[in-house]
């Protein structure tokens, strides 16, 4: 075994047998460590494969941890075996077909693919409640190798309404994930593993959870009107039988070890939080959090304190934008690297920042940076008052709705946000790379955006990288993102290299129309390695990119794509599902039956399947989509 295979299997062992800081309440007692997948997953990523220093990254931040097993770790020819360790070599990367490096416009429209709309592996009724678009479900593995568990694994839904016990749930938690039809490992159908009315006041759970490493916590946000209130969840099996029975979890001070227990603090008493999911940092126990009127939070105790302690606001901090009135500058979710200290925000006026969090006083660190703002600038934002001059956004759509994805890797982070416009005339939507500190702007148009347009303007959301950047050779890797088309606002997919890594190419190598809809928002990508399925028939192509349209009738779509090659040559399956789909959560790379699979939520009422008139939690097969 060579050193890298050593450090990793070394890292392994570390978290199995002693957790981390935050998520042990004693520091002698064992913890048992699952692999979790949320939204937060997505957004810090290493690229290079098993370097020292992503080995080293990995100590402290388990997410990396989870990114390196994933693509270093390849599961056997069997569905109940141990990752077995292999390292690439380069004979063993996949080729580069001729022609799928240059720029390719194509009038390729989602109703060419293969349409998959009578199967569905299971859906649950989620009553009067949706995971919000472009929000995610979270889903927890028991096992840290991702050997399915029928009755340890499971997947939160967190749902946009009002909780009420005895009726509607706004948190409920499925298990028997692995089930369907044809029947599956768990058998025909998933289980209700408990539902919960986490609301104390009357809010709604607008955002994405995060899970403990132990899968025995959940982490979010609940919003009202004038509030807004973080709490922290522990389940009991059994609680709340549906979406629409819902029980009371227990709250502190009569929490003890066998009930569940729903500890809160309202840290905003001023306004809700509509874009922010929670950011838990595992090293420290702590929680980033923020409110629509531009304040950040830190909270201590989260997943570590002792059994009924609250969780408590160290801090609030402000974005200093510039003006003193007029719209207002809400954040995304916030992104922290424990290593450095800083945390990572942008805001729906296009800015991006960067705070020293680590301490016990926050101070700006860099920025803010406008990669948005729809032509307007940082001393001069959109819409607010005040400024020497106040500017007029040239159309919609300029804010930075996703939270960046941090790449950790190599000597210094770099950074990606994605904004609908910064009021470039006839190419506004953009993609930007920058370093940890915010410089070393690298600025990347992918189609018109919504310059100039207030009617059929669109939100930019999250991409995501091949497998190749994750890889030994980087450089071959790609970035997957929708921009929308060269004259309008139809959706297309657009892929950004890394010739020169890790400063991202200047323009993009390819672009592939998905339909042509104006103003049709898509929803973020999600991609996934699986070595165990064939994409297109073809048995040297296995990375597989999952995404939605979130539009009415005909135009809401959950969509798969093979971009083995790099590009995207043509689409896979569909399912039509009325108003669009939630984010996607990817799951196993397993041969079980119904193992890998695809979860999220419809954006309305369907008829799809077993979803018959209903708002749906959904599981679908990574490879069909049945």
């Amino acid at each position: 075994m060579n050193l890298r295979r050593r450090c990793i299997f070394l890292l392994l062992t570390l978290v199995l047998c002693l957790g981390l800081t935050g998520q042990s309440q004693s520091p002698s007692k064992q913890q048992h460590v699952g692999r979790v997948l949320d939204w937060s997953y997505h957004h810090v990523v290493v690229s290079g494969g098993l370097t020292s220093s992503n080995l080293k990254a990995a100590k402290s931040e388990p997410r990396i941890l989870f990114h390196l097993a994933e693509r270093n770790l390849v599961r056997p020819g069997s569905g109940n075996t141990p990752f077995r360790l292999v390292e690439r070599e380069p004979e063993d990367e996949i080729p580069m077909l001729p022609g799928f490096r240059t720029k390719i416009i194509d009038g390729t429209d989602i109703r060419q693919m293969k349409r998959r709309n009578l199967n569905v592996d299971w859906s649950l009724p989620l009553g009067a409640g949706i995971v919000a678009v472009n929000m995610f479900p979270a889903k927890y593995s028991f096992d840290i190798n991702a050997n399915p568990d029928c009755t340890n694994d499971y997947v939160v839904f967190p749902l946009n309404v009002a909780g009420v016990t005895g009726g509607q749930a706004n948190l409920v938690g499925v298990n028997n994930l692995y089930s369907g039809n044809p029947v599956g490992l768990c058998g025909a159908n998933p289980t209700v593993r408990w539902a919960y009315n986490g609301s104390t006041a009357a809010g709604l759970v607008r955002t994405s959870p995060v899970l403990s490493l132990n899968g025995t916590k959940i982490a979010y946000v609940e919003s009202a009107a004038t509030s807004a209130v973080f709490h922290v969840l522990t389940w009991r099996a059994g609680q709340g039988t549906s979406a629409t029975n819902a029980a009371a979890p227990t709250l502190p001070p009569a929490c003890t070890a066998a009930t569940s227990c729903l500890k809160s603090v309202a840290y905003s008493a001023a306004v809700g939080n509509t874009l922010t999911p929670p950011w838990v940092d595992y090293q420290t126990d702590k929680a980033f959090v923020a409110s629509d009127d531009g304040k950040i939070y830190r909270i201590s105790c989260v997943f570590a304190c002792a059994l009924n302690a609250q969780p408590t606001v160290d801090w609030t901090f402000t974005l200093p934008v510039a003006g003193t009135g007029g719209a207002t500058p809400r954040p995304n979710g916030p992104v922290y690297d424990f290593p450095s200290g800083r945390l990572f925000v942008g805001d729906q006026l296009g800015e991006l920042w960067v705070i020293n969090a680590g301490g016990p006083v926050p101070t700006l660190a860099a920025g803010p940076v406008m990669i948005g703002g729809g032509g307007c600038t940082t001393t001069n934002p959109p819409g607010r008052t005040g400024t020497p001059a106040p500017c007029t956004a040239s159309g919609g759509s300029f804010g930075i709705p996703d939270s960046i994805i941090l790449d950790s890797s190599g000597a210094s982070d770099r950074i990606f946000a994605f904004s609908g416009n910064d009021g470039t005339a006839g190419a506004s939507a953009v993609v930007a790379q920058l370093n940890g500190g915010l410089t070393g702007l690298v600025r990347v148009h992918v189609g018109l955006g919504s310059v100039a347009n207030n009617a059929t303007n669109v939100d930019l959301h999250t991409g995501t990288f091949d497998n190749n950047y994750f890889g030994p050779t980087p450089s071959t890797g790609e970035l997957f993102l929708c921009g929308t088309a060269a004259g309008n606002t139809q959706p297309t997919h657009y892929w950004i290299g890394f010739t020169a890594y890790p400063v991202m190419n200047a323009a993009p190598t390819g672009s592939l129309l998905r339909t042509a809809v104006t103003g049709l928002p898509c929803a973020p990508y999600t991609e996934i390695f699986n070595p165990n399925i064939n994409l297109g028939g073809n048995p040297t192509h296995h990375d597989l990119l999952i995404s939605g349209l979130v539009g009415a009738g005909g135009n809401g779509w959950i969509i798969t794509n093979d971009i083995s090659t790099g590009s995207i040559p043509a689409g896979l399956n569909t399912v039509n599902y009325p108003g669009g789909i939630s984010g996607t959560i990817i799951d196993n790379v397993s041969i079980q039956a119904q193992a890998s699979s695809v979860y999220f939520s419809t954006q309305g009422v369907v008829n799809v399947g077993t979803c018959v008139n209903a708002r749906c939690a959904i599981k679908l097969t990574q490879r069909n989509l049945q």
